[in-house]
């Protein structure tokens, strides 16, 4: 067994269903994705997504990692799925650690690194060049067994790691999730951002009128899952393997919940990644999206 099917394997040990190798030859061609596709809120400039020795010197490959988040059972709720779950940043990072340990054992002389969406890596980028997964219309990751309904971590390694090839789009003609968009922040031109509703319930300025009428177009407070919800390769998608995707899920937060002091809403929610922004500006939403009930 080669190395890299090695660590492939102790990732499917440790219950990470999806595991693939990336290598940075290919950063030219990140440089023109991240070109076409404009800003992403909440980034750093572009320039730093392409570095990795910027997060580890050396670094020659990165094991990227799958990590599902589609329950067995979805409730109904005000928060979208991804963030009902213990926050997926501490969980990644659970995972990625027991990763490095195994990597350590088989390699030790290997430096690694963990990241996880919170780095200035580009990490769609990196499941793309890891063969995880295509670029959909809707600008997610689709693997074709888990769909979108996933997050991405990895471990940047100065281990020399043959990587995976990619994969071809496999939208087709499918076009239901430009057609869904709360904000027609999808098009044929590529994603604009700045009327995505994800981004503008995480949006701290003041909202315009229109920015509001996109919030009330679907109940969720936090985050926007319409693009998911539509797309068929979520139809079919398997539900997470993760034990920690049922665990202690939070699907809404109601009037009482957002009443707490900003003290109190801290110490009950900081473990999930919808508190990340703060109470003011989920009361906030809370706010707007129920106006049309009042």
């Amino acid at each position: 067994m080669t190395l890299a099917s090695s660590i492939k394997s102790a990732a499917r040990a440790l219950g990470i269903p999806a595991c693939g190798i990336a290598c940075p030859d290919a950063d030219s061609l990140l440089a023109e994705r991240l070109a076409a596709a404009g800003p992403v809120p909440f980034s750093p400039p572009a320039a730093r997504r392409l570095s990795w020795d910027a997060v580890l010197p050396g670094a020659r490959s990165a094991v990227v990692c799958l990590f599902p988040y589609r329950p067995e059972e979805e409730e109904d709720g005000n928060i979208a799925l991804y963030a009902r779950p213990e926050d997926y940043h501490r969980v990644d990072h659970r995972y990625l650690a027991r990763l490095a340990e195994a990597v350590a054992a088989l390699a030790p002389e290997a430096r690694c690194a963990a990241v996880v969406d919170t780095s200035p890596l580009a990490d769609r980028w990196l499941a793309w060049r890891a063969g995880l997964g295509f670029y959909g219309r809707n600008h997610c990751l689709i693997h074709p067994v888990y769909g979108s309904f996933v997050t991405i971590g990895a471990l940047l390694t100065t281990l020399t790691l043959p990587a995976d090839a990619p994969m071809e789009s496999r939208c087709g003609d499918c076009r239901r999730c430009l057609a869904a968009c709360p904000g027609h922040a999808l098009s044929e031109t590529g994603f604009h951002p700045w009327t995505c509703k994800s981004y503008l319930t995480q949006k701290k300025e003041p909202l315009t009128e229109n920015e509001e009428a996109i919030l009330r177009r679907t109940p969720l407070i936090f985050g926007c899952d319409e693009c998911q919800r539509v797309c068929p390769w979520n139809e079919r998608a398997l539900p997470s393997p993760l034990p920690e995707t049922g665990e202690a899920r939070v699907p809404r937060l109601t009037e009482e919940d957002l009443a707490l002091s900003v003290r109190a809403f801290d110490r009950t929610y900081k473990a999930y990644a919808f508190a990340w922004r703060g109470k003011k500006l989920l009361a906030r939403n809370f706010s707007v999206i129920n106006e049309k009930n009042k």
